[in-house]
């Protein structure tokens, strides 16, 4: 994957998403993506070269670091963050997809209609929920950060139970071909343990991160709700919807009926006015034969 292609993919993200989902992803970036693939491959390039146990058997080596570590950390971190930026990922195709399909109902029903339609305002950059909201990607939204939430909480118990908290300096290892009990030695424990910390804050602060924006749009519709009861008044119907599009053609005939009413109104005044107003005879001819032009009509 090239940086260009992630380059706007993030981009396009940070367009469809909320203030906390702007900081999520920065996170993410920054102290999921950048750390892992900077410091955690240094830390952990020696893993299984730095592993050692006090025995000569052969196999025996192989076998006891495949039960000290069943999966490696980096690649389960790695397996982390692909699966729980998927939804995101899901979520970015599913705005682009809704979003140009409305963009062409809307020019195609412009196109159709004598009358535009009002251009909606834009938002700020911030005010990422009131966008969303507009853009009906409310429910989508919502829908990939649940499941964003619960892959946070999956991979957190699943952290623990595969590695703990803390990378002990020796195991005890005792697994066929080994003859005995086998000692075996880790690597840089110590740097191990520290990074493995870090990463559970990293992925305890993007949890807490979906839960805050979870907070956030719940308490933002229960406002938006209240403020519309309170109100006592319904919102504007939409330009497409089949209320607006009776209203829009009332509104056509009512301009039309309007005109033919001038023209009506203005030709007997035309027709009777005297020619010592200043006027010269052709014209009042040419409004009189104007008049009867529009009486046989």
């Amino acid at each position: 994957m090239s940086w260009a292609f992630l380059t706007k993919l993030l981009e396009a993200v940070t367009q469809h998403s909320t203030l906390v989902g702007k900081l999520w992803l920065s996170v993410l970036v920054v102290f999921r993506l950048v750390l892992l693939a900077v410091g955690g491959e240094a830390i952990y390039r020696d893993e299984l070269s730095g592993f050692s146990c006090n025995t000569a058997q052969p196999g025996c080596l192989n076998v006891c670091y495949d039960t000290f570590a069943p999966l490696s950390h980096v690649r389960f971190w790695v397996f982390q963050i692909v699966l729980v930026t998927a939804p995101t990922v899901f979520y970015l195709g599913y705005a682009v997809h809704h979003l140009s399909r409305r963009q062409m109902t809307q020019k195609l029903e412009e196109e159709e209609s004598l009358i535009p339609g009002k251009k909606s305002c834009k938002d700020g950059a911030h005010d990422g929920h009131r966008r969303i909201r507009r853009d009906g990607l409310l429910g989508a939204y919502v829908a990939q950060l649940l499941v964003r939430t619960a892959l946070e909480v999956a991979f957190l118990a699943g952290q623990y139970l595969l590695f703990g908290l803390k990378v002990p300096p020796d195991y005890d290892c005792k697994q066929n071909p080994c003859p005995h009990v086998v000692v075996c030695y880790i690597s840089r424990p110590t740097e191990k343990t520290i990074f493995l910390l870090v990463m559970y804050a990293v992925s305890g602060l993007c949890l807490l991160l979906n839960l805050i924006e979870l907070l956030h749009l719940g308490l933002g519709s229960i406002r938006n709700g209240r403020s519309l009861k309170n109100g006592g008044h319904h919102p504007a119907p939409s330009p497409h919807s089949k209320a607006g599009k009776l209203e829009q053609m009332q509104r056509q005939l009512n301009l039309v009926q309007e005109q033919m009413g001038m023209v009506f109104n203005q030709g007997p005044l035309l027709a009777t006015e005297p020619t010592s107003t200043g006027q010269s005879p052709d014209y009042s001819l040419f409004a009189q034969q104007n008049w009867h032009n529009q009486a046989q009509k």
